[in-house]
């Protein structure tokens, strides 16, 4: 019997490192053989229903073989059903878990200020204590702001809800304990200073990097928690400390002054052309005796009372546009004779003179028909803009009709050279000076020559769009202009974003800009987010 499983898995295993060719001549071979190999196929026949007589080594006793077919299989468990916890939503689990961390913390507190407690609750505290040291007076207040902050992050007023805030939190807390044991160290077994974990992070600090080197790692450290807490970059950080830092300089300044001798602040400088900061003028010293104590009077901070550029000063005035009448006449009949070639007469009763267009108001005449006179239609005029731009050698032109508020179409030609619309005369005439909004600004001339102004005030949202060399950065910068001819930096400041870099950035170092002129991507989703709080 071994012998024979021997072969058979020799047989086997030669069988299958044989070429397919080699494969068929071996099974050839073997079908000719009595042996029953299992991994050859055989023709088997259809054996008959009934009983089936297999001799036994006992004797010739008969017993009937099971059926064949395939076996039962168990049948499969029921699935099981979800827990409760699995059964709540995202939104559903952050509510749970800030209920249970302000009610933890809650609990946390009124075990902390409580004159009685248990033998469990005692135990508690005191491995709090141990682990942590004072912190143990941080952690309920930092439970149940974070516990309320879960469950009230729908509210708009509240700061986004975010990982990294968290994460920065954790950190703050951890570098607390860290600065508690640097203040108080070796008091850990007494629950003092940062406990367990504030001795931990105190010695891996002081003892690897040496006081010095400690002191840099919690510095740098502190500013990596508030950069993720607050959400802002460690420019803006360093840049929101210059303002105190100085602060703090002239603080210290004026308290180590001799005594009497008055602090005078530095003249400002002025920072941007045509903004003259104006000082109020310092109080005279008065006389004081020699031998009686004096005392010193703090010394306010200066007033700066910003004064307006004159617009004079600062823009240019445009030249008259030189008009050719006869020119203009000349257009004037060639239209008409155009269009009553093609059976539309009109009459030209108006034209309208443009910085790069001239409008010509024409009135539809009557024509003869079969069934009496008729008035020219109007879209048959609009249908003949091509002929009347070929025979007028123009471009193109536009064709209203009707004009608003008029009983006349209006063919718009360009003119044969651009007049400049210089903005001091947009600024300086009557409709925008009757204009008292301080959010106004000049928008330009229209068809007719007439200046154009708008107010910032009435659009939540202003969207300028045109093709390549249509004057976008041209109004861009005319409305920046008009807001900062019209307003201190005391009533306006503004927020500039370029990430092209380059129509915004020469506005850097104006009075008005809250923060540098933003120009890094990363920086300009922070820079909006503010500003909608701010608005909020």
């Amino acid at each position: 019997m071994f012998s024979v499983c021997s072969v058979a898995i020799q047989l086997s295993s030669c069988f299958h490192n044989c070429t397919p060719k080699e494969k068929q001549t071996i099974c050839a071979i073997l079908q000719k053989m009595p042996l029953k190999i299992p991994f050859i196929p055989q023709k088997t026949k259809a054996k008959p229903k009934g009983k089936t007589v297999t001799p036994s080594r006992g004797g010739n006793k008969s017993q009937a073989a099971p059926k064949k077919g395939k076996a039962s299989l168990p049948p499969a468990p029921p699935p099981a059903s979800p827990s409760w916890w699995d059964s709540l939503s995202a939104e559903r689990k952050l509510d749970v878990v800030g209920a249970i961390m302000a009610v933890i913390g809650l609990f946390t507190a009124l075990i902390l200020f409580s004159a009685q407690r248990s033998a469990l609750t005692g135990g508690m505290l005191k491995i709090l204590e141990q682990t942590i040291g004072w912190g143990i007076y941080i952690l309920p207040v930092g439970l149940i702001v974070m516990g309320l902050w879960l469950v009230l992050r729908r509210i708009e007023k509240l700061p986004p809800l975010s990982l990294e805030r968290a994460i920065g939190l954790i950190l703050f807390f951890f570098w607390l304990l860290a600065t508690m044991d640097s203040v108080n160290a070796g008091a850990a077994l007494n629950g003092a200073g940062g406990g367990y974990i504030g001795s931990v992070l105190g010695r891996l600090f002081f003892n690897s990097l040496g006081f010095a080197g400690g002191i840099i790692a919690l510095i740098a450290w502190l500013l990596i928690t508030i950069t993720m807490i607050f959400d802002i970059s460690v420019e803006d950080l360093f840049r929101w400390f210059g303002p105190v830092t100085m602060k703090i300089r002239g603080l210290l300044a004026r308290q180590k002054s001799p005594a009497g001798e008055a602090f005078l602040p530095e003249d400002a400088e002025v920072t941007s052309a045509g903004f003259t900061p104006l000082h109020r003028p310092e109080s005279a010293v008065t006389n004081v005796e020699v031998g009686k104590p004096v005392t010193t009077v703090k010394a306010a901070e200066p007033v700066i009372q910003w004064k307006l550029p004159e617009v004079k000063n600062i823009l240019i005035s445009g030249s008259a546009p030189e008009v050719n009448e006869e020119f203009i006449q000349g257009r004037s009949r060639l239209i008409q004779e155009t269009l009553a070639s093609f059976g539309a007469p009109v009459q030209v009763v108006e034209i309208n003179r443009g910085p790069t267009i001239t409008q010509f108001g024409v009135e539809p005449l009557f024509v003869e028909t079969r069934g009496g006179r008729i008035k020219v239609r109007v879209n048959k005029i609009a249908s003949l803009a091509d002929d009347l731009a070929l025979a007028l050698a123009a471009p193109r032109i536009r064709i209203q009709a009707p004009v608003p508020g008029h009983s006349y179409v209006g063919i718009e030609v360009p003119n044969e050279e651009m007049t400049l619309v210089a903005l001091r005369d947009i600024i300086e005439s009557e409709p925008f000076q009757r204009n008292l909004h301080p959010l106004k600004f000049a928008l330009g001339r229209d068809v007719t020559g007439n200046p154009i102004s708008a107010t910032l005030e009435n659009m939540p949202h202003l969207l300028i769009a045109g093709t390549t060399g249509s004057g976008k950065s041209v109004c861009v910068n005319a409305i920046l202009t008009c807001l900062l001819l019209s307003n201190t930096p005391e009533d306006l400041k503004l927020i500039l974003i370029d990430p092209k870099r380059v129509e915004l950035t020469g506005y850097n170092g104006i009075p008005h800009l809250l923060a540098p002129v933003v120009v890094e991507i990363e920086r300009v989703i922070g820079a909006l987010q503010w500003m909608t709080r701010e608005m909020d």
